[in-house]
């Protein structure tokens, strides 16, 4: 291999690893933003949200009176808030998985559970931090919740390593 082709290489490594860096820092001060809000600002949110999973998914939800509009938004509240978790914890599981895979040369089990352990404990913190915001509170049900997304991302993280590792194997045997 020549210099160049293996600068480039590395060029092309960097900038790989500075992506997933900010990925995740992003997904880390997203949920702290997220879990910054009072409980007023947060429970806004999540209502207005579920006026938009209403439009998408009751038939005909703008000939439903504010009333019945609002019922059914606030009905959700508690699902889309549970499903918010999950989702931005199985996001940030898949970024830290891929970060102990590029950034260490930890075998796939270890690397698995430092991603699960580094997600558990972000999710500590991050109820911890709900004790200081007004209106909010630390739920132990939500680190579990949070964690299960970590594990779910890991799982996502771990299954698109091997498919691209098994597929790029392919390719250099022909």
């Amino acid at each position: 291999m020549e210099v160049s082709e293996r600068k480039g290489s590395r060029k092309g490594k960097s900038f790989v690893r500075i992506i997933l860096v900010i990925l995740t820092l992003s997904v880390m001060v997203f949920i702290f933003q997220m879990s910054a809000m009072n409980a007023d600002d947060s429970s806004k949110l999540s209502t207005s949200l579920g006026y938009t999973v209403g439009k998408w998914l009751v038939n005909n939800f703008d000939e439903l009176s504010l009333e019945k509009q609002e019922e059914f938004a606030k009905s959700i509240e508690h699902y889309l808030r549970k499903f918010a978790h999950f989702s931005e914890y199985a996001a940030l599981g898949f970024l830290f998985l891929m970060d102990f895979a590029e950034f260490t040369g930890l075998k796939r089990m270890k690397r698995f559970l430092a991603a699960l352990l580094s997600g558990f404990l972000y999710a500590v913190t991050d109820e911890l931090h709900q004790l200081l915001v007004s209106g909010r509170s630390g739920q132990i049900s939500d680190v579990v919740l949070d964690t299960g997304g970590v594990m779910t991302g890991c799982v996502i993280a771990s299954l698109c390593i091997l498919f691209f590792v098994r597929f790029l194997f392919d390719l250099k045997k022909h």
